[in-house]
């Protein structure tokens, strides 16, 4: 599966710069949690999948970011994405397109 990433700071975490984001320089342990599930969703290719890894608590979410899925790095941070794929009503995944890296209740 493809992973493409729509923040130029989401990418620079995943391949380890991080010196130039404050926030997630003094907290490593977040970065390497980021990456781990980033490494997690690249190896899903249909969507039952998300659900069957339950420490990623894959939620679709609704109102204000309808359209928009998530999965959890740790208890504060989560990750929000969309799903795209190439065939209508098929369950694989193609491409996901990270959205952000976000705490929760934070917009």
């Amino acid at each position: 599966m493809n992973i493409v990433f729509s923040k130029s700071y989401l990418e620079d975490l995943f391949i380890g710069n991080v010196k130039a984001y404050k926030e997630y320089k003094s907290n490593p342990q977040l970065v390497k949690q980021y990456v781990k599930t980033i490494n997690k969703l690249k190896s899903i290719t249909r969507i039952e999948q998300l659900h069957q890894i339950k420490s990623l608590r894959y939620e679709k979410k609704i109102g204000d970011l309808n359209g928009i899925s998530a999965v959890w790095v740790n208890k504060q941070y989560r990750i929000l994405f969309k799903e795209s794929s190439t065939e209508s009503g098929n369950l694989n995944i193609d491409l996901l397109e990270i959205e952000d890296l976000s705490k929760h209740y934070e917009k």
